[in-house]
């Protein structure tokens, strides 16, 4: 994949970031990040954090946003197929409430 294939499916991932939940974003900002590092060659990443992240990706950081954005950085990274949204997380719903004044 070239630096033209990319484009596309990082445009993809930014759209898909602003439409999920923050587990799920967090995921896609991961992947977009390994995918930076593996397939742009982006010589800024420092290989200590790369080796954390690559850690942290099988889960049991404790928390689960680090843990999805180093699974996506760990899947973007290897280049494999962006792992589907769990059916399960259902997105937070909000409650409107009309205030009488």
């Amino acid at each position: 994949m070239d630096e033209k294939d990319c484009s596309g499916l990082l445009s993809m991932i930014d759209r898909l970031i602003d439409n999920s939940v923050p587990e799920r974003a967090e995921y896609l900002r991961g992947y977009k990040r390994g995918m930076g590092v593996s397939v742009l060659e982006v010589s800024d990443e420092r290989i200590e954090e790369h080796h954390i992240l690559m850690d942290h990706s099988g889960g049991g950081s404790g928390d689960p946003y680090i843990d999805s954005y180093a699974r996506g950085y760990r899947h973007g990274f290897e280049g494999t197929t962006l792992e589907s949204p769990s059916l399960s997380s259902n997105p937070p719903r909000s409650l409107h409430i009309a205030s009488i004044v």
